[in-house]
């Protein structure tokens, strides 16, 4: 009776579990995955990069707004994540969105700026530091 339960234990289990060894269709290259990784990769890139270079990536296009933002130099975006969107930018209005990126490091400007988009219109401003931020409101 034990041996029927074995047998019956083996069969199930080689059912559930099927060989470890895959065919040829079922491997995977690490070659092949490479390159679809490289591709994906760029098709990523393009669709996420508003500029036309890799250069101008972190310059600004957009019109500079006076705001309660501070002037902070910096050399790399490390140097803005204790930055955030100035405190009168804090609740934006029906025809303004932010665009896909924080406070970062404008490259020709070597300041922490953010943008927001306002209808048709591009616009930057510096940030403001984290601690003791408060919203302005309105």
């Amino acid at each position: 009776m034990n041996k029927l339960f074995i047998v019956l234990g083996l069969v199930i289990l080689s059912v559930a579990f099927p060989s470890a060894s895959q065919s040829e269709e079922e491997s995977v290259s690490f070659e092949d995955s490479d390159e679809s990784y490289a591709e994906d990769y760029e098709g990523h890139k393009e669709e996420h990069n508003d500029h036309a270079t890799e250069d101008d990536e972190y310059v600004t296009k957009g019109k500079f707004v006076e705001s309660d933002g501070k002037m902070k130099h910096c050399k790399t975006h490390e140097a803005c994540y204790d930055q955030r969107e100035p405190q009168s930018w804090c609740i934006l209005k029906p025809h303004q969105s932010w665009t896909k990126r924080g406070c970062f490091c404008e490259s020709k400007k070597h300041a922490c700026v953010i943008e927001r988009k306002s209808g048709d219109n591009l616009e930057y401003s510096y940030c403001s530091p984290r601690k003791d931020w408060q919203c302005s409101y309105d």
